[in-house]
């Protein structure tokens, strides 16, 4: 029962659609990147078969799915600009994406991440956190 609770405030506050902005912007990243990587193209420079035509649809579809999910991830952050300010739905908006970045990148590029990278989110998830308290309370003195 607790369970649906926690569900149901979190879907309540909004911040699911930071959530899903941040998946869709980082989504929309990844599939950037792979639309445009030369390294499969550099090895048919100057040949043209079936092999490049391939990789030249995939690339337009690629293209075709930045499009869309950069689409969402502006649909769903203007809806959490409707709930909070924009400072806040900048802030909330950043974290969750430069953790999904980080995730994605080592899912779809296997991309390494060490310790010095850990100690520099610890040092800007405080960061944040500081802020939001400091906006939070900034917000309550003005009611």
């Amino acid at each position: 029962m607790k369970d649906k609770k926690y569900i149901y405030m979190i879907y309540n506050s909004n911040i699911i659609n930071s959530f899903i902005s941040s998946i869709c912007g980082t989504l929309g990243s990844v599939f950037f990147k792979k639309a445009f990587d030369i390294s499969l193209l550099k090895s048919s420079f100057g040949v043209i078969n079936k092999d490049l035509i391939l990789q030249i649809l995939l690339r337009i579809i690629y293209f075709l799915f930045f499009l869309f999910f950069n689409i969402l991830m502006i649909k769903y952050y203007l809806l959490l600009m409707k709930q909070y300010s924009a400072f806040f739905s900048t802030v909330l908006n950043f974290s969750f994406n430069f953790f999904l970045s980080a995730l994605f990148g080592i899912i779809f590029f296997n991309e390494k991440r060490n310790f010095f990278w850990l100690i520099g989110s610890i040092l800007i998830m405080s960061g944040l956190i500081l802020i939001l308290k400091d906006t939070e309370y900034e917000e309550k003195k003005k009611k």
